[in-house]
């Protein structure tokens, strides 16, 4: 009684949501192998397809290219490719990988439907089974075992384009790995004795006289693309790669460094008391001596500038007081322009006059906090470009710098631990800098033992305190200010120059709060705002394969 309610309520079920069940039938799969002397063999697939009312652009094909012969393989290649509809040249795409190759039939642009005869040709090169020492064989899967449809008859011929003796025949039925035999065999003419479901598919074994065709060729391996032979080849000499990279190639980075790049290959500097010029005579500017040492621009290349360019009487440096009552005096300090800009300045120091000057002939440096980092990168820009031009570096450091940082860390994620420190190191130490550029850096170096070891030479420096004046920006820039003043008011306690304006009497009293000042309004960089990535919100054998249509 329950089995009979059972079945009563799947067949409501069945009549209230019926299922759609594809009509569509292989009405008969015919192919025909023809094998050459050269051990080629010409197949054509003759196949009826009936769509019946279902509208279908067309059907698809595709077939293994190896197949598993112990513990070897047998790789196909497949070529000369051609498709016949209803006796007519059809439409097809071709597409291959590593483990097939593909025919989709058919015009994308219209459908189709009832029966169609489809005759599918091609040449299969090293596909016969010829590494036998009893016998030749041809042992092919003729349709497939992936057809979703039914294949109502399936047949098959083998012949031979030349005198070849047949020894044998047989063929199997069924799903894939099955050993049924519904099928007939003789004298190469193959028939299924049952339709084939989906799913199955029918297998031939042709027999001939060991050596009727060429050796054909088996491979360790199967077919693989060209990312997968690259990954068995690191799995192969992994060893000696790690080997490579992580003590013969960190080796060979150092040594090339320690030979071309290290500046101890020039020897020992020598203290130079001048200010520094280039291999032509020509002088190298604050900015400039402290861009080729650090191969940054820095706050304190610009900030040495102001003071060059006030040396050099284009601008005057002013400190002001604002008296207020009850609280503490309000101090400032102003840039005013002195001289307008002229041939004698370079690019680099036009781009800073205009910026400083940009709304009037004065101009506090609290005034430059909001926006002077746009104007820093207009001058890192210039600064650079004109370092390139000259020889001193092939690009912006910062650009190889990133690029050894981003080598490095693929080096770290990949495990090469010792080449990814080698990198690292690397990116502090190779800044793009040239030859011509390591020399003038060379002299730079002098300039810097003068610099910190002043106290050594007060003779010569009060003899020629006018040179020694012209080394204040170039301290600023290399990072010597302060040993640099300490030492100049031993030599001379009472200078004031008139570059320069404060109201505490003395220059050495007033300095440090104007460069302190510039330093924390020259601005290098914008705040820090919130962006989209951290905090945004909402927004059996050769052949087979199968088929289908589309």
């Amino acid at each position: 009684m329950k089995s009979r309610v059972l079945l009563l309520f799947l067949a409501v079920l069945f009549f209230l949501f019926p299922r759609n069940v594809s009509a569509e039938v292989i009405r008969s799969f015919d192919t025909q192998i023809v094998a050459n002397k050269d051990g080629t063999m010409n197949i054509t697939e003759s196949i009826i397809y009936d769509f019946e009312k279902d509208a279908r652009h067309g059907i698809f094909r595709y077939i293994p290219t190896f197949s598993k012969i112990g513990d070897l393989y047998r790789i196909i290649k497949i070529r000369d490719a051609e498709v016949i509809r209803d006796g007519e040249e059809e439409k097809f795409e071709e597409t291959k990988d590593s483990e097939k190759i593909s025919f989709k039939i058919g015009d994308p642009d219209r459908t189709i439907t009832g029966p169609h005869t489809y005759r599918i040709s091609y040449v299969i090169e090293n596909g016969i089974g010829s590494n036998y020492a009893s016998h030749d064989e041809i042992y092919w899967n003729i349709t497939g075992n992936d057809w979703p449809a039914n294949i109502e008859k399936a047949t098959a011929r083998v012949i031979t384009s030349f005198d070849a003796v047949h020894t044998g025949s047989l063929c199997f039925t069924g799903y894939s790995g099955e050993k049924e035999q519904n099928c007939t065999g003789i004298n190469g003419e193959f028939d299924s004795a049952v339709p084939l479901t989906s799913g199955e598919g029918m297998t031939i074994v042709e027999i001939f006289p060991a050596g009727t065709f060429p050796k054909s060729i088996l491979s360790k391996d199967p077919p693989m693309s060209a990312g997968q032979k690259i990954g068995a080849l690191i799995l192969k000499y992994v060893g000696l790669i790690y080997l490579l990279l992580n003590v013969l190639l960190p080796g060979l980075l150092i040594l090339w460094y320690q030979k071309k790049k290290n500046k101890k290959r020039f020897g020992a500097p020598s203290v130079n008391f001048d200010t520094p010029e280039d291999l032509s005579g020509k002088r190298i500017t604050p900015a400039e001596a402290g861009t080729i040492d650090t191969a940054r621009l820095e706050r304190d290349d610009i900030v040495a500038t102001i003071f060059d360019l006030a040396i050099r009487r284009y601008i005057r440096l002013e400190e002001i007081k604002t008296v207020r009552k009850l609280i503490p005096d309000a101090k400032d300090q102003k840039i005013v322009k002195l001289k307008d800009l002229d041939e004698k300045l370079n690019d680099f120091e036009k781009v800073l006059m205009r910026r400083l000057f940009v709304s009037g002939d004065e101009v506090k440096t609290s005034s430059l906090k909001k926006d002077f980092y746009v104007t820093f990168e207009s001058l890192e820009e210039e600064m650079f470009k004109d370092l390139v031009k000259k020889g001193y570096y092939v690009k912006n450091p910062k650009n190889q710098r990133a690029l050894l940082a981003v080598l490095g860390m693929m080096a770290l994620f990949t495990g090469n631990i010792i080449l990814a420190i080698v990198l690292f190191w690397l990116g502090k130490k190779l800044i793009g800098r040239t030859k011509l550029g390591d020399e003038v850096d060379f002299r730079i170096d002098g300039l810097k033992l003068f610099l910190k070891g002043m106290d050594r030479n007060y003779k010569w420096q009060a003899e020629k305190f006018y040179t020694v004046e012209q080394m204040i920006p170039y301290a600023v820039s290399l990072g010597y200010i302060e040993k640099f003043m300490g030492q100049m008011k031993i030599l001379k306690p009472d200078y004031n120059p008139t570059w320069y304006s404060g109201y505490l009497g003395s220059f050495y009293g007033s300095y440090a709060g104007f460069y302190s000042s510039m330093s924390s309004s020259v601005t290098t960089s914008a705040s820090s705002s919130s962006s989209g990535s951290s905090g945004g919100s909402s927004g059996g054998g050769g052949g087979g394969g199968g088929g289908g249509s589309w």
